[in-house]
């Protein structure tokens, strides 16, 4: 019973942190891609909370990239091979070496 509760506190928490940060975008007038942003608080936040710490880093990590690139003027061309390749590492380095 309590495990039920807990995770209709964390989808609420999740849900609630999304609709927040979608009103500021929207306010702010920063909807591409901001809504990115929004997005990946609210996910890293929902897996933070499961205590998925790694996981909860790499989403936000990766979902805030997309803004950055944006403003900065990078092409995805030059930066979404390397994305891949830190995926990859990602999944490589949390099979060998996070396995406990």
């Amino acid at each position: 019973m309590q495990e039920g509760i807990a995770e209709i506190t964390r989808q609420r928490i999740s849900e609630a942190l999304f609709l927040v940060g979608f009103g500021v975008i929207w306010a702010s007038d920063w909807l591409w891609p901001g809504i990115v942003v929004a997005f990946g608080v609210s996910w890293g936040t929902s897996l933070a909370i499961r205590r998925k710490y790694w996981a909860a880093t790499v989403v936000v990590s990766l979902l805030c990239l997309v803004p950055t690139m944006y403003f900065f003027g990078q092409a995805w061309s030059v930066v979404l091979p390397y994305l891949i390749i830190g995926v990859g590492a990602t999944g490589l380095a949390r099979a060998f070496y996070l396995r406990r």
